[in-house]
């Protein structure tokens, strides 16, 4: 019961206004935008760089939301900054410690927020998924892509299989983010090292590694959104490994929450 009395209390505190205008628009003009430059610049297979898309990918069922997933893997900084900066802020600004006055137990209320915040970017991903899919309908036709395939039951499932792989996307940033937040407790220094670790470390060292493809937790959620990519690791081997992951994060924020003061 205290999980869902956290979610609530995190709920009212998320759903205003003035939020929701904000990335209403910031995911506006990033879907448009992301989408537009992913059909204009798709090129056929043979001819497809590792981090392009494929222009076969767009062509028949399920290539109205394809853009749209393709691009939402390029905003996976931006998720993590988010739930990386809203955990840290609880430890910097003691409100997770004022709350904790009302709720002793700390899992329970961390994952409570924790799930507010990943139902808000959840809605903002089925925005993302209708306002690309509109976007990639207008974009398409003007660069002799067919969009004959685009609608109909099998396009509404690979549309809803595109949407459960946008959330499995962002609860995997999210996990991460709130784990480097909790050991580190300081908004900067846990982008800090969230940025230099998903930008030049795997990047890098990870370009064009199998290993680092098969285990860098970027490049491993990252796959989970582009599964046409030549390097993309197989869905049921990124899930896997990021369960692996998020049971493993887990188990380090119940240890550090258990044992350390929740400030920072």
């Amino acid at each position: 019961m205290s999980i869902l009395n956290a979610f609530r209390s995190e709920w009212i505190l998320l759903n205003r206004k003035r939020l929701w205008l904000v990335l209403g628009a910031i995911t506006t003009l990033y879907t448009v935008v992301a989408t537009a430059l992913a059909i204009s610049t798709a090129e056929p297979r043979r001819q497809q760089s590792d981090d392009g898309l494929a222009l076969e990918a767009l062509v028949g069922v399920g290539g109205a939301t394809m853009a749209v997933i393709f691009s939402i893997a390029f905003a996976f900084l931006l998720v993590f900054v988010m739930f990386a900066a809203s955990t840290g802020n609880e430890f910097t600004r003691g409100t997770l410690r004022t709350a904790l006055t009302f709720q002793s137990h700390r899992l329970p209320l961390l994952a409570g927020k924790l799930a507010a915040r990943v139902l808000v970017a959840a809605i903002v991903m089925a925005g993302a998924l209708v306002i690309g899919s509109i976007t990639a309908a207008i974009v398409a036709p003007a660069q002799d892509i067919s969009t004959g395939g685009w609608f109909g039951l099998s396009a509404l499932g690979e549309a809803v299989e595109d949407y459960l792989r946008a959330i499995v996307f962002v609860g995997g940033f999210a996990v991460i983010g709130t784990t480097v937040a909790v050991l580190l407790r300081s908004t900067p220094i846990a982008l800090g090292v969230g940025l230099l670790w998903f930008g030049p470390i795997e990047n890098v060292i990870g370009q064009g590694q199998d290993w680092a493809e098969r285990w860098f937790p970027g490049m491993v959620i990252r796959s989970i959104v582009r599964p046409e990519t030549p390097d993309a690791v197989a869905t049921p081997a990124a899930l896997a490994t990021l369960g692996a992951y998020t049971a493993i994060c887990a188990a380090v924020i119940a240890i550090v929450m258990s044992r350390r003061d929740a400030t920072a």
